[in-house]
């Protein structure tokens, strides 16, 4: 079984809109993923086309738990040779 923790360094990327998170993985890092409508379909119903930053990071934040346990389930259900090859994961809805 992976130990597996995350920081509180958070980043929206307003470009590609979604929230950047680091999950510590054994011994390496592994880049995570959260886009904002993600966001908006699972964690609010006041979402909009051009939600603020602000908003997506405040909802990241209250919902962060739930998120990195989303985040540990999946990173768990990974092979050692797919979690060895990963540099990112993507929580889309369908794993929340």
């Amino acid at each position: 079984m992976v130990k597996v923790s995350f920081d509180k360094l958070e980043k929206y990327e307003e470009t590609l809109e979604r929230v950047v998170f680091h999950a510590r993985v054994d011994d390496r890092q592994l880049r995570c993923l959260i886009s904002r409508r993600t966001l908006e379909e699972h964690f609010t119903i006041l979402g909009g086309p051009h939600m603020r930053v602000e908003n997506c990071l405040h909802i990241f934040a209250r919902n962060r738990s739930a998120i990195h346990d989303s985040a540990r389930r999946l990173i768990g259900e990974m092979g050692a040779s797919d979690l060895a090859a990963a540099t990112e994961l993507v929580l889309s809805p369908s794993f929340l």
